[in-house]
């Protein structure tokens, strides 16, 4: 046992008692409560009175403290740092394990790469077997995209072309299409990621352009093979008008929300709330990529939480979060494009669209596992009570990922991922950043002990 872990799988029962249980299914907390653990999987999960703890089981009292499940962020890039990408140490391995770190410091459990990761595979293992420290990982691991479309340009603009850029996949043609999806479905992946918006955003150099989109019968395509494989289909957009097509192409997910007009967003979402579309909320990218609120990510409140080489790459002179700053009207796109976000997720939740939260943290200040309370504040701002946005960085999202059957809320016989914060996040969702404790598969972690720096 480390200084990091309190608690191995092999030790005996441990049942947390007192306090309030929020189970993630969305039904009302239970007051007094009582988890307990035995190995890696909840074996009772309710009131103290009801729940039988086994004899010689340790138990912790957390009176005046919640237990919620542990949260997932549904929608990451781990390939890149969150940083300025001004430094070659962000690439480095060092780096990706300290950000692996810094999901835990958050309470984050498991994390969805949303492409293109080369090394999935190798991570997933080394995070299972305890090489790395972290969170679970899945991943869709590539991304498919219409030839010179986004994520392309925006890759130039980040200088990662070389880094990430082969795992993204030009199709043009029918036959391409179900060519690239057969690819991606031998590779036993967790979903197929498409790319389908003419604009280049998060970019600067085209926030608002005319990029190729994918054909109508390309998309098509891509989405009809891949439900032929079983693999969920996740689907990049923009516009009303490319979420539109997306849905009628029959995605199942939609990684954003529609971020660059309000016009025209109603009946889509009303669409989708019919035909059981889910969406990723990602709020956080615009507001971070951008610097639009800067006190959350402040570099002194976050060191030792965050890689060091990732807070000090956002001063040097090239790195792209400056770049964003100078250039010329991009802080006011961006905010307009923020407002718009914001109130489409509202929209969205009201007319009963499945909200799932995800950061799509990796870009030029999105900051890994930092940005997953912002985007629970960010939100409950654009509507969602404060129970909405548990279930959606909970069960929501664990069934996005199509791990529901273990992960997302606190049930018998589920892996046993928890949070334990002081206060109550019902009151206030900020109550999360008031983490006491994280449970990961079975294993006690005090968020204030994990190194997230390596040594040297």
């Amino acid at each position: 046992m480390t200084a990091e872990n309190k608690r191995t799988q092999s030790q005996s029962v441990l049942a947390l008692v007192g306090g309030a249980l929020i189970d993630g299914r969305g039904g009302p907390p239970v007051t007094n409560a009582a988890l307990v653990i035995a190995g890696n999987r909840i074996q009772a999960a309710g009131s103290a009175e009801s729940v039988v703890i086994p004899p010689g089981a340790e138990i912790v009292r957390i009176d005046g403290k919640t237990i919620l499940p542990g949260l997932i962020d549904a929608h990451v890039h781990i390939g890149t740092s969150g940083g300025g990408l001004a430094d070659p140490e962000e690439f480095r391995p060092a780096t990706m394990a300290a950000n692996f770190r810094s999901f835990l410091v958050f309470g984050v459990t498991s994390i969805m790469d949303m492409a293109a990761q080369p090394h999935l595979e190798i991570l997933q293992s080394d995070l299972a077997s305890g090489v790395l420290l972290g969170p679970r990982l899945f991943g869709v691991k590539y991304g498919i995209t219409a030839p010179n479309s986004h994520p392309m340009g925006l890759l130039r603009e980040l200088r990662a072309v070389d880094k990430i850029g082969s795992h993204f996949i030009e199709v043009d043609t029918v036959e391409g299409a179900r060519a690239a999806v057969r690819r991606v479905a031998a590779d036993k992946t967790a979903g197929l990621k498409i790319y389908h918006s003419r604009t280049e955003f998060p970019g600067t150099s085209c926030l608002d352009c005319n990029r190729e989109k994918l054909k109508p019968e390309v998309l098509k395509a891509l989405v009809e093979e891949g439900h032929v494989h079983g693999l969920k289909v996740f689907a990049h957009i923009a516009y009303p008008s490319e979420a539109s097509e997306a849905v009628d192409a029959g995605v199942d997910v939609l990684s954003h929300p529609i971020t660059h007009a309000e016009s025209g967003a109603d009946p889509v979402f009303r669409r989708m709330a019919e035909r059981g579309v889910w969406m990723h909320s990602t709020m956080t990218r615009v507001e971070a990529y951008f610097g639009l609120k800067v006190q959350p990510f402040l570099r002194d409140i976050l060191r030792g939480k965050v890689p060091d080489v990732v807070l000090d790459s956002y001063g040097k002179a090239n790195s792209v979060i400056r770049e964003r700053h100078l250039g010329s009207g991009i802080t006011e796109d961006a905010r307009r494009i923020l407002e718009i976000t914001m109130a489409n997720v509202r929209r969205a939740n009201k007319a009963g669209v499945t909200i799932v939260m995800g950061t799509d943290s990796g870009g030029p200040g999105g900051l890994h596992g930092a940005g997953v309370p912002r985007e629970l504040e960010l939100l409950n701002e654009a509507g969602l009570s404060p129970m909405q946005v548990i279930v959606a960085a909970t069960k929501n999202a664990a069934e996005a990922m199509g791990q529901g059957i273990l992960l997302g809320t606190l049930e018998p016989q589920k892996l046993a991922d928890a949070i334990v914060v002081d206060g109550d996040p019902l009151r206030d969702i900020a109550n999360v950043r008031r983490l006491k404790m994280v449970i990961k598969n079975g294993v006690v972690y005090d968020p204030d002990s994990i190194v997230v720096n390596p040594a040297g």
